[in-house]
């Protein structure tokens, strides 16, 4: 009988651990790339044809990170950690790019310069990434190769019997960094992973910022060629323009997310009770230093357990 009941009383002794996970998502729309000229100039510098292209380029990126918020219960109180979701994070970059080809003749006694086309493309690209992309960590860099379009395909006369054949194709690429400077809390603030927070639990409002870096480069390439009725054809040649790449950076917050964990309650108390208030948790109540006001019962318990054994 003894032995059972010292058993049982010296269990209840150990401080309960337990930790709970509340998910949460933060999203941000980000003008990855404002509007930028870029202007090849003329191709070749001199010469009876030629050819230019003007470009305006723009971007937006659509950030998404997901994770879990996870506090533990210590004895001493409780402790808040981030972590990254099974979704982990998401970057959609969406690319407008307006082509203009101009065309410069002066030859057999014709001249004409203006603009020959102009077309507009949009590109939607996007890639994962499995951490809350933490600057202390690193972020996360992206690769985001597009695929080559035609954006010129001209064959057409511009005056009486002048004919321009000339083609175009776009090729853009771009590489993206993401940022999360920061998650932070009433509490404190998580710059990487692996951190924890001390915490009293409860509803918890998670404000974070970062940056994105974009590095856009664009290349056209294509062929010219004017031909003149009973005279003869002139330029006949390809062009090809790697354009200045264009670098931005841009800092940006997260929409707040909120989460929910269990209040850590001063010992003795359990959150819970009738209109939110706190009870009293059932048993004994517990002293500073996790140790239970029932330890004198217990210290009787084994006192009588060690008598009956010396009386055996």
């Amino acid at each position: 009988m003894f032995p059972s009941m010292f058993l049982l009383m010296f269990s209840g002794l150990a401080p309960a651990q337990a930790a709970e996970s509340d998910s949460f998502e933060m999203a941000a729309s980000v003008q990855a790339l404002p509007t930028t000229e870029l202007d090849s100039g003329w191709w070749p510098a001199e010469g009876a044809v030629r050819v230019r292209t003007v470009l305006f380029a723009e971007g937006i990126a659509d950030i998404e990170i997901e994770g879990d918020s996870v506090v533990e219960e210590t004895g001493q109180g409780g402790l808040h950690r981030l972590e990254a979701g099974d979704g982990g994070g998401n970057l959609d970059l969406s690319l407008l790019i307006t082509a203009s080809l101009y065309l410069s003749l002066d030859v057999a006694g014709y001249t004409w310069e203006d603009v020959l086309h102009e077309e507009s493309v949009e590109y939607d690209v996007g890639d994962s990434f499995e951490t809350l992309a933490f600057t202390d960590d690193g972020g996360v860099e992206m690769n985001l190769p597009m695929d080559p379009v035609e954006v010129f395909s001209i064959d057409q006369g511009i005056i009486p019997m002048v004919d321009v054949v000339v083609s175009g194709t776009l090729t853009p690429d771009a590489s993206v960094l993401v940022e999360t400077d920061s998650i932070e809390t009433s509490e404190g603030a998580f710059t990487a992973s692996n951190q924890t927070v001390s915490t009293e639990g409860g509803s918890i409002q998670l404000d974070a910022s970062g940056s994105l870096g974009a590095f856009v480069s664009l290349v056209v390439q294509g062929h010219a060629e004017v031909c003149i009725t009973w005279v003869d054809c002139y330029g006949d040649f390809n062009y090809d323009f790697p354009l200045d790449p264009v670098e931005h950076t841009e800092t940006f917050d997260y929409e707040s997310a909120d989460v929910s964990h269990t209040v850590m309650q001063a010992s003795g108390e359990a959150s819970g009770g009738e209109d939110g208030e706190s009870v009293k948790a059932s048993g004994c109540s517990t002293v500073s230093g996790g140790v239970s006001q029932s330890t004198p019962l217990v210290l009787l318990f084994v006192s009588l357990f060690g008598l009956a054994a010396r009386r055996r």
